[in-house]
């Protein structure tokens, strides 16, 4: 019961932050939706890797990339890992370093609202709220709240933000499908 009471929060919790960043983009507003929806249907179309996106990049824009792509597959790696070893506690310090680095440079990325903080930066507590709830559950050899507090950070921190990435104007979108 406990797990789809969580599961209806979380699934609360993403709507309200992909509607505020509807909103915040102006995108439900005069229409702009449907200019919206022609931008992303061209993409399947229009696929093209452009590193050069990625030079061009601010360099705290590229420490976060790196860092969030690293963090995404070297949490892949661990979750399918065995769990409990000196490799898993290693590589799972290593992820903890690259989520810190993750979201302390997101704190500098303003480029979706020039000036101050948007939406997205609301992942930047959660993480090292996350990244607490993960390392003590750990040390206190609670392997299943540890378990629950990874995947938990994992999609909510990672993935989450991460298909944020590759909105129009950004530079995952810019990458993959040279917007």
């Amino acid at each position: 019961m406990n797990a789809i009471r969580h599961l209806a929060i979380g699934f609360g919790l993403v709507t309200l932050v992909v509607g505020f960043a509807l909103i915040q983009g102006g995108i439900l507003q005069d229409g702009y939706l449907a200019a919206y929806a022609r931008q992303f249907q061209g993409m399947a179309s229009g696929f093209q890797l452009n590193f050069g996106a990625f030079a061009r990049a601010p360099v705290i824009v590229q420490i976060h990339a790196a860092a969030a792509i690293s963090a995404l597959v070297l949490g892949l790696i661990q979750m399918l890992a065995p769990k409990g070893t000196i490799p898993h506690r290693t590589l799972g310090y290593v992820w903890a370093l690259l989520m810190v680095t993750t979201a302390a440079t997101a704190i500098f990325i303003r480029q979706i609202n020039p000036g101050g903080f948007s939406f997205i930066h609301i992942f930047v507590p959660l993480t090292f709220f996350g990244l607490f709830g993960v390392i003590t559950h750990a040390r206190a050899l609670r392997a299943d709240k540890h378990r629950n507090a990874v995947f938990g950070l994992f999609f909510g921190a990672l993935i989450v933000p991460g298909l944020f990435a590759f909105m129009p104007g950004r530079l995952m979108f810019q990458m993959f499908f040279g917007g």
